[in-house]
């Protein structure tokens, strides 16, 4: 593993509705892009990263590396954007790394706010995926008290009341989760009130935070392995779309566990 703290290096998150591309050397910004293109994400891509690089008179094969968001996030956004950094990286003969979406989330707000900071991202209707920090309004950043998982919005509300009571003080709910229908509800129910720290809603990371993680961040030849968390809407509807098709369930299943295993998984 390399770091890269002195080179120029360029990040990529695609793991919400919002593209942002950031181009870093020694930990400071150089130039952003910032592209709400809900769907086109892949052809905005790398004419946003050429004009990026050339805004500072470079081109890929003068970067160190590529870094990119691996998850949680959404599935399309995050295949695209890992495929695109691939792809560059590869090609440039780069080595790679990967960015967790939610202590990104969690870097802004951490830095105005003393508490218990729990980052809601949303995953589908309900749902969020969820971790907790320990913020202390510096600029080291706040601190991971667990892991990210996938939750219902009770489930979250109620992981992060317990999480309170073991750690008195201010709490704070930001991401595009705790701002989506029923999430007020649920923290209510969980005892909870939301005062997100000012300058909100914290939904995406500034492109600062973004280039600051890309510096600090290891790289090597390996690409970054997705963090999805739960699996696809696609796969967990599988029978259902099948059947929508024509298909039997039990034969799309095995379609889809060859086609995921590639073409090394000793099966003719």
């Amino acid at each position: 593993m390399h770091l890269f703290r002195e080179h120029t290096v360029l990040a990529l998150n695609a793991a919400e509705g919002l593209v942002q591309l950031a181009l870093a050397r020694g930990g400071d910004l150089l130039g952003a892009v910032e592209l709400s293109v809900a769907g086109r994400a892949n052809e905005h891509m790398a004419p946003a990263a050429v004009e990026l690089l050339a805004g500072q008179g470079l081109a890929v094969p003068n970067l160190a590396g590529v870094a990119c968001v691996r998850g949680p996030g959404g599935f399309t956004g995050l295949r695209m954007s890992l495929a695109f950094c691939l792809g560059l990286a590869r090609g440039a003969g780069l080595p790679m790394a990967g960015l967790d979406y939610l202590p990104l989330v969690a870097a802004g707000p951490g830095i105005v706010f003393t508490g218990l900071l729990a980052v809601w991202v949303r995953s589908r209707a309900g749902q969020v995926y969820a971790q907790h920090f320990q913020a202390s309004s510096g600029d080291q950043g706040p601190t991971p008290l667990d892991g990210p998982r996938a939750l219902a919005l009770p489930d979250a509300a109620r992981h992060l009341a317990e999480a309170a009571e073991a750690r008195p003080g201010p709490v704070a709910v930001v991401g595009s989760g705790a701002i989506m229908p029923g999430a007020a509800e649920a923290l209510a129910e969980s005892g909870l009130d939301n005062d997100p720290p000012p300058g909100g809603p914290w939904c995406d990371p500034a492109p600062e935070i973004l280039a600051r993680a890309a510096c600090s961040a290891a790289y090597g030849p390996e690409p970054p392995e997705p963090l999805y968390l739960r699996v696809s809407d696609a796969e967990e509807n599988l029978a259902a779309i099948a059947r929508s098709r024509g298909l039997d369930p039990d034969e799309a299943a095995k379609r889809l566990a060859r086609a995921m295993a590639g073409p090394d998984n000793g099966q003719s």
